[in-house]
């Protein structure tokens, strides 16, 4: 399955199948005066408003750890940090994260330089799911240069793949916006996962 960011940017998009239909969508709400922070939500088309939620994203600030609302890991409603969700495993500068699945399993999200995060499997090393920009070969956008989320079949809930990856691509952006706009040097190998800030 492939999953077309239209546009391209994780805070305010829709992911549509290659026929064309919106398979979610994603949009956030400006962080307000004093305590107020941003908010991330995922939907996907559903009868009820309530079964359309994926997950919620509250990127707390002034030292609060950035929080996701959600019912899809295991069927029950959830508060949990980011940190505890996609937890790091062996050094403390490597950028894998990972996070136990619907189904029991461990899986892994890594960014692969030149391209995008990769998610594997933990113990088998398969692939499951790849962020990459691609000429698309057939269907509604045939011809066109969009960046992906592919996803394979695998046991693992697209919901969870989607919500994940959305928080990730989202800190890694807002991690390299911050280290250009303070003007230092930003080598890929250092920026580009943006989350060894104390904060996850």
């Amino acid at each position: 399955m492939n999953l077309y960011f239209v546009p391209n940017d994780p805070e305010k998009t829709t992911l549509v199948s290659t026929n064309g239909v919106a398979q979610y969508r994603i949009v956030t709400s400006r962080a307000g005066a004093l305590k107020s922070p941003a908010v991330t939500r995922v939907n996907r088309p559903s009868d009820s408003l309530l079964d359309s939620i994926v997950g919620e994203v509250e990127w707390r600030r002034y030292g609060r750890h950035p929080l996701v609302r959600s019912h899809v890991f295991d069927g029950t409603d959830q508060k949990i940090e980011i940190r505890n969700l996609l937890y790091k495993i062996g050094s403390a500068f490597s950028t894998a994260r990972y996070f136990l699945g619907n189904d029991n399993e461990e899986y892994r999200w890594k960014f692969a330089k030149g391209n995008g995060y990769v998610l594997t499997h933990r113990t088998t090393g398969d692939e499951v799911a790849r962020f990459a920009q691609e000429t698309v070969k057939e269907g509604f956008f045939r011809g066109e240069g969009k960046w992906a989320l592919r996803i394979r079949p695998t046991s693992l809930d697209i919901d969870i793949i989607v919500l994940t990856f959305v928080i990730l691509e989202k800190r890694r952006r807002d991690a390299l916006k911050n280290t250009t706009q303070e003007g230092m040097d930003c080598e890929e190998a250092s920026c580009e996962f943006g989350l060894d800030t104390g904060e996850v």
